[in-house]
């Protein structure tokens, strides 16, 4: 496999695995995606290390361009679905951690 072929092999392995942390994005499956993070972020530093290296034709220009399209247009979706989740998240800590300093400041000990 020629360096150019790896390059958009790469960029392709991206593009699927922004998918697959999509699909467990929309499940829920919080520690699926974050596995898959850590492979994305991998497999984006390859492409970073191959990407400086290896000139494409314009074919495999219009090829790397749409698989980066694609990513962006994947992560989009996966911002717009895990937003909201975190701002609950946030209000959740936030809330408890409210709930602990009245606790705190009137001496209730709840057992917890």
């Amino acid at each position: 496999m020629t360096n150019r072929n790896t390059t958009l092999s790469l960029y392709a392995d991206v593009a699927g695995i922004s998918e697959q942390m999509l699909a467990a994005t929309q499940a829920e499956d919080w520690e699926l995606l974050e596995k898959l993070e850590a492979d994305c972020a991998a497999r984006m530093e390859s492409v970073r290390a191959m990407d400086k290296s290896v000139p494409l034709s314009k074919d495999e220009l219009k090829q790397k361009i749409q698989y980066i399209e694609k990513i962006l247009a994947t992560d989009k979706q996966i911002r717009y679905l895990v937003e909201p989740w975190m701002a609950r998240l946030s209000d959740l800590m936030h809330s408890g951690g409210n709930r602990q300093k009245l606790r705190s400041a009137y001496g209730i000990n709840t057992g917890h």
